[in-house]
């Protein structure tokens, strides 16, 4: 090989290498200033994400949640799609564009969950005490009443739905407190109308309920003598001289006490004016003492005839043996129609009355008004 064909070779081959050298460059400088993958932009956009779903997004403000996770995989979709092309050409400005959209809508997401739920906790907490008022006056004045089974099942099941309300309140779940306590509240509503409507056709009676127990208590003043007065509602017996209170004890009914008694085996107490005819002791009644009243009077007969013409009631005769005896105490109204107090306080009865010691029996002394405040 001649001389110039060794230079020849070699400026070729130095050349070459520049190029390389330069290619080399370049690719280095594209590398170096190629976008970087934007791996905090997404793992801060699903850290939001978590944290919104940690105070319950999904439930108290679902759609805000849907929303940032929907743009959060738009975003790693685009991340992928730059991933496939060359390095060099790569661009994540829409991508880093839609993680931010998401991690803000997350914020947005948890910032809104807290707020409803903290509305919630207040405003719950306040109809949790709404309803629990309602169904402690319910409890307090109704539920010793006869009332209808449709009454007593809604008021069960409204306070199976407060109580089920109140746990979830406890453990933070409003949503489902939401739910039941509005049926809960419906429910205990009904049923305080339902019994409220029930008492004050009851309490139609009270002008003449008033009118007997003056009347026994000016015969009583006139005769400076004992009367007994029953008030069914207070669940009292009077024992009333000169018409000044003298005694006073616990009474216990027929289950069915509301309203006067019609016939026999209604479990019903009678009302009305009558006395005593017969003191009965130990060996002549299983309830301990008795006093056998003049159950059934002209009245009651009046009303029982007519009641049956009209197929009002059953007809079964109009009972009797109505007394007051012992055997109370059992705190619920057992009897067929009689008063039963404990035999401790028919011991002190016993004392204070005779044969013909009128018994006047009301529904109540009192309104309803002032018995239970409205």
């Amino acid at each position: 090989m001649s001389r110039r064909s060794k230079i020849k070779i070699r400026r070729v081959l130095i050349a070459f290498m520049a190029f390389c050298v330069l290619i080399a460059m370049v690719m280095g400088i594209l590398l170096v200033s190629s976008a970087k993958p934007p791996i905090d932009s997404i793992n801060q956009c699903q850290t939001e994400i978590s944290r919104a779903r940690e105070v319950e997004a999904d439930k108290y403000a679902p759609h805000v949640l849907v929303s940032a996770e929907g743009t959060c995989q738009l975003a790693m979709n685009e991340w992928k799609y730059q991933n496939d092309r060359l390095f060099f050409i790569r661009d994540y400005g829409q991508m880093l564009g839609l993680a931010k959209e998401a991690t803000d809508k997350a914020r947005e997401a948890a910032e809104l969950a807290l707020h409803i739920k903290d509305s919630l906790h207040s405003g719950l907490s306040s109809k949790l005490d709404a309803v629990s008022y309602k169904l402690n006056h319910f409890d307090e004045y109704y539920a010793h009443l006869p009332l209808s089974g449709t009454t007593r099942q809604n008021f069960t099941s409204a306070k199976l739905r407060y109580m089920e309300s109140k746990e979830a309140y406890e453990r933070g779940d409003y949503n489902q407190v939401g739910i039941n306590l509005d049926v809960a509240s419906q429910l205990i509503t009904k049923s305080v109308a339902e019994a409220h409507r029930y008492l004050s056709n009851y309490f139609e009676g009270l002008s003449k309920w008033r009118r007997w127990a003056d009347e026994t208590l000016a015969w009583s003043r006139n005769n400076n003598a004992n009367v007994i007065i029953i008030d069914k509602f207070a669940q009292k017996c009077y024992v009333y001289n000169n018409g000044k209170l003298k005694k006073e004890f616990n009474a216990e009914l027929g289950p069915h006490w509301i309203g006067t008694k019609q016939y026999r085996g209604d479990k019903a107490t009678p009302e009305g004016r009558y006395h005593i005819t017969k003191k009965k002791t130990r060996h002549e009644t299983k309830y301990y003492k008795a006093l056998l009243i003049n159950y059934p009077n002209d009245e009651d007969k009046a009303r029982y005839s007519a009641n049956v013409k009209k197929g009002n009631i059953p007809r079964r005769g109009i009972g009797n043996l109505i007394e007051i005896h012992g055997g109370g105490g059992r705190g619920i109204n057992w009897t067929d129609g009689c008063i039963a107090l404990t035999n401790d306080e028919m011991d002190r009865l016993f004392e204070l009355v005779s044969a013909g010691t009128p018994v006047t029996i009301v529904g109540s002394l009192r309104s309803l008004q002032e018995i239970n405040g409205f």
